[in-house]
């Protein structure tokens, strides 16, 4: 394989691509009106009180906390470098790894009790609920078919809609844990995934709604684990379950074919994976066919859905302050996990399926569909500061021949 830096050259690539889409996503952050000034239909001009003579380069409400953490996590990265040194690479025991994610379950349960027991409060909830009453309908295509079977199983065992939605995320959690825990040979790095996922505001706002679950991107995360499990022939299953809780799903599959292609599996195994998910791709094409495609590429919506990332995630903080260091440091540490550059393109990849939505077809952007984003962080987070143990598995792999 080509190296240059004594880096793959696909990690350059991959960070290239990451670090671009990654810059162009926080521009708005540091400069919310710079976008809207390169053209007049845009959903910050759509506000009434908006004044069109506003310095597009003003600084916007994470502008000096985005600049002061790029500078620190440089500078901190520069005095490991040069100081030479060596961080640890630190491991939990299986048994306080398993006490960990039994807390960190705890306390998402604690913090999502009262939700589960109120009234669903999201506006499309009654369009939902009148739609999975209605379940099992003549449409076999285009249709939340597993979205709605479990919503509609959460009714009858539970008597109540969010039952079910809030296991989802719980399942999530465990699911972040045991992926990141695969690609890094690090329960740590596991654990710190999962507690990044339960300080997202974004996560806890959508855990428990029927109305927006999270059942789509639970199954997604299997379908990857599954990719580098032993169970990787059935890794087609839950990607079909996911486009069937929502057809969103289907941008997923660039991520898909990157990471089978990258994953530490056999030739076969990449090829069969592969022509499975050229089968999906095909029904896939009939799913976009039906999401109203545009003419002609809407630039105004391209740029608006950079713009949409700003405020959307404006909740969750840490992501938006830490996202291009995230994807530096995966791309650091590309060369001890080539998993950190699928990661890399699975962060960079949903932030660009925003733009190319609103710009191809006429779907609209939404908040709960960001969660990706925050699942995804998460491992890269979990990666990084857990210093994963990739050299160690090379090792002990000698060890074994010796």
């Amino acid at each position: 394989m080509l190296k240059f830096s004594n880096k793959p050259i696909i990690s350059h690539l991959v960070f290239l691509f990451s670090i671009t889409v990654t810059t162009l996503t926080i521009i708005p952050a540091l400069f919310p009106s710079l976008y809207s000034s390169l053209h007049r239909e845009s959903i910050i001009t759509s506000v009434d009180q908006f004044d069109f003579n506003i310095n597009p380069l003003e600084p916007g409400l994470f502008f000096i906390p985005i600049i002061v953490t790029g500078i620190l996590v440089l500078v901190i990265s520069i005095i490991i470098k040069f100081k030479g040194i060596k961080l640890r690479s630190i491991n939990l025991s299986k048994k306080y790894s398993y006490i960990s994610i039994i807390v960190i379950l705890s306390i998402f349960t604690i913090l999502s009790y009262e939700d589960v027991t109120e009234p669903e409060l999201h506006e499309d909830w009654n369009f939902v609920k009148e739609s999975v009453m209605a379940w099992p309908t003549d449409i076999v295509l285009n249709d939340n078919h597993v979205k709605k079977f479990l919503l509609s199983s959460s009714f009858i065992i539970f008597g109540n809609y969010r039952v079910i939605p809030f296991l989802g995320s719980m399942a999530l959690i465990v699911m972040t844990y045991l992926l990141t825990n695969k690609i890094t040979d690090s329960r740590l790095a596991g654990v710190i995934a999962s507690v990044i996922i339960l300080q997202s505001n974004l996560f806890l706002s959508f855990s428990t709604t029927g109305a927006y679950s999270n059942f789509w991107v639970l199954f997604y995360i299997i379908s990857l684990f599954m990719i580098v499990h032993k169970t990787w022939f059935l890794q087609p299953v839950p990607y079909v379950m996911s486009i069937f809780s929502k057809i969103l799903s289907i941008t997923f599959f660039p991520i898909s074919i990157f990471f089978i292609l990258n994953a530490e599996i056999s030739i076969k195994k990449k090829i069969i994976s592969l022509l499975s998910l050229g089968i999906l791709i095909s029904v896939g094409i009939i799913f976009v066919g039906e999401a109203g495609v545009k003419s002609a590429i809407d630039w105004n919506g391209f740029w608006n859905g950079f713009v949409s990332f700003s405020y959307q995630m404006r909740y969750d903080g840490l992501v938006v302050l830490f996202l291009i260091p995230i994807v530096t440091g995966l791309y650091f540490i590309s060369k001890k996990n080539q998993y950190a550059n699928s990661v890399s393109i699975m962060i960079s990849s949903v932030l660009l399926t925003g733009p190319l939505l609103l710009a191809l077809t006429d779907i609209t952007t939404q908040p709960y569909r960001f969660i990706p984003l925050v699942v995804f962080c998460a491992i890269g987070i979990g990666m990084i500061l857990a210093n994963q143990k990739e050299k160690v598995r090379q090792v002990s792999k000698n060890s074994r021949k010796q």
